[in-house]
């Protein structure tokens, strides 16, 4: 066995083993290793096929900077006229010497190249005005870049995009990751990818409940006008729920006044309970949450007005009575209150007769029905008449609010129960409308009053002026003198009278067949317009054939597509 002596390997110096082998690996000074070794094959510059770095004769690795610096020396070379045995400069210079020559002669070609191009600009070798807008607008965003990052760097020193996060939070188009307390179970077991999440976040007074008044408008393209206490699934901000909507409108006097249904063309109040949203917040307002209703789904829109705890809305009220008891100015009235103490809230009230007489409530009677009071007029009434009280009754406002919770329900929108209208329960469960006998109208039969004649006395009447008096003349019974008498004609009269019944003869027969034509061509115009009516009637027919031919057709395929996807 042969032993080493591992402390001449751990010598060092110019004559220790390590230095007389270094030259012979990759890392060592070949132009030494030549010189021991001439008889050997030399090697061109060769590449690396697995890392792609060149390497050149001696074993160094060529750099991109080297690349330059050849592709610099050789134009040098070229614009000097110099002999190409120069020596190389970077001879004897270390590695951050010979890295910061290369940057200084790099610096230098593109500063070169920038004159050039420069040059060309001046002389109109280039695009002119196309490209000194495009330079100005680069330089403007490199500007507007070097200072954003100047700022930021300013602002939050060193550590940059963690103190800017820690300070301002999340950015758009970053992705963040959010743990959400509190999610019930259901709604994990019917989540869908494919439809997407939209998270937002409530103010503290968004999550309280209250009234809401708007300004409520029926969309256009939704056939149907909307009635009032009919549920609507609202849809405010981040918040989708259904509500009862009360409609108002506003009277000159500020006053809200009920009313029974939308407007056509015009804007209303609405007021509905639900969560609070803040004023300006638009509003949309949809009747049925599925999608297989026929037309436009959109019922209303509309926008946020107030909120408050409670809206005052009133409707009219007209109480009816009859009067029992007639004395000059002063009634009893009977029918209009049920008892005495309704009667004293309502004393002073204004009251008025059919026929326009106008009077005041006084004070409740305790003779009669429970209800009756004794009133004053500005005349004397008559039995006959009706007397009606027109008043102002408040209104209570619905306390209903249901949030949509369709991403907890197995079937979504389908899966959910909402509040349906009354309309349509009636409709489902084959219950016939309620019908009030009161609300009937009914035809008005009034019997035809017959009065007595004016009665003057004769004293009176003869104190009367002539334009005044009564101008009774009897009818004459018997005929008079120039009805009875006989008229005896002479020769010339009855020529004439002759003469003249000839030309009424003559203008009757005229007449008559005038007549006649007229009546034959209006049965021949009449006849023509009922063919032509006929002919328009029956391309209306096949024309709405071929409509209902069409949809039925469409509606098939829509049935069939929504059975497919069901299943």
């Amino acid at each position: 066995k042969v032993q080493l002596d591992m402390e001449k390997w751990l010598e060092e110096g110019g004559d220790s083993l390590i230095e007389s082998i270094r030259n012979k690996f990759v890392t060592g000074d070949w132009k030494n290793g030549e010189e021991d070794d001439g008889d050997e094959e030399k090697f061109d510059d060769f590449a690396d096929l697995e890392t792609g770095e060149q390497y050149d004769a001696q074993g160094q690795v060529i750099s991109d900077d080297d690349d330059d610096d050849d592709v610099e020396n050789r134009n040098n070379a070229e614009d000097d006229d110099d002999d190409m045995s120069v020596a190389n400069p970077t001879e004897g210079m270390t590695d951050e010497e010979i890295r910061a020559y290369n940057i200084e002669r790099k610096a230098q070609q593109k500063n070169r190249f920038n004159e050039e191009y420069d040059e060309e600009k001046v002389d109109g070798r280039g695009d002119g005005k196309d490209n000194d807008a495009e330079n100005e607008y680069l330089e403007a965003l490199k500007r507007q870049k070097e200072e954003k990052i100047k700022r930021n760097e300013e602002e939050f020193g060193q550590e940059g995009e963690r103190v800017r996060q820690r300070h301002e939070g999340f950015r758009q188009g970053l992705y963040c990751r959010i743990q959400i307390d509190g999610v019930p179970a259901a709604f994990l077991d019917n989540y869908k990818p494919e439809l997407p999440l939209v998270i937002g976040g409530l103010t503290p007074q968004e999550t309280k409940v209250g009234y809401t008044r708007c300004r409520f408008k029926k969309h256009r393209w939704h056939k149907k006008i909307l009635k009032c206490n009919d549920p609507l699934v609202f849809s405010i901000g981040w918040r989708r729920f259904q509500s009862i909507p009360t409609f108002s409108t506003e009277d000159v006097n500020g006053r809200h006044r009920y009313l029974k249904y939308t407007p056509q063309h015009m804007h209303c109040f609405a007021t509905f309970y639900g969560p609070l949203s803040p004023p300006n917040t638009g509003i949309l307002a949809i009747q049925h949450m599925t999608g297989n209703i026929a037309g436009f789904r959109i019922a209303a829109t509309g926008v946020v007005l107030e909120l408050n705890a409670s809206f005052p809305i009133v409707k009219k009220l007209k109480l009816v009575g009859t009067p029992t008891k007639i004395y000059r100015n002063t009634a009893f009235i009977t029918g209009m209150f049920n008892s005495a103490l309704e009667v004293s809230r309502f004393e002073g009230a204004s009251i008025r007769t059919v026929s326009g007489i106008r009077g005041q409530i006084k004070k409740s009677s305790k003779e009669g029905q429970p209800g009756s009071f004794r009133a004053t007029f500005e005349d004397k009434i008559l039995k006959s008449d009706i007397v009606f009280c027109r008043t102002w009754m408040p209104v209570e406002l619905k306390q209903y609010f249901n949030p949509v919770t369709s991403h907890l329900m197995d079937g979504g929108v389908n899966g959910w129960r909402a509040m349906k209208p009354k309309a349509q329960l009636q409709i489902e469960t084959n219950t016939p409308i309620e019908v009030k006998p009161d609300s009937i109208y009914k035809p008005i039969e009034r019997p035809e009053r017959t009065f007595n004649k004016l009665f003057i006395p004769k004293k009176l009447e003869a104190n009367l002026p002539y334009a005044s008096k009564p101008k009774n003349d009897k009818k004459k019974k018997s005929k008079g003198y120039v009805a009875k008498r006989a008229v005896v004609m002479d020769s010339k009269e009855k020529k004439k009278y002759a003469f003249l019944q000839a030309l009424n003869t003559i203008r009757n027969e005229k007449v008559k067949i005038r007549k006649a034509s007229k009546q034959q061509n209006r049965l021949e115009k009449e006849r023509q317009n009922a063919k032509a009516e006929a002919a328009k009637a029956a391309a209306h027919r096949a024309n709405k054939k071929r409509q209902y031919r069409a949809e039925g057709k469409r509606e098939k395929f829509k049935e069939a597509k929504r059975s497919k996807q069901n299943s």
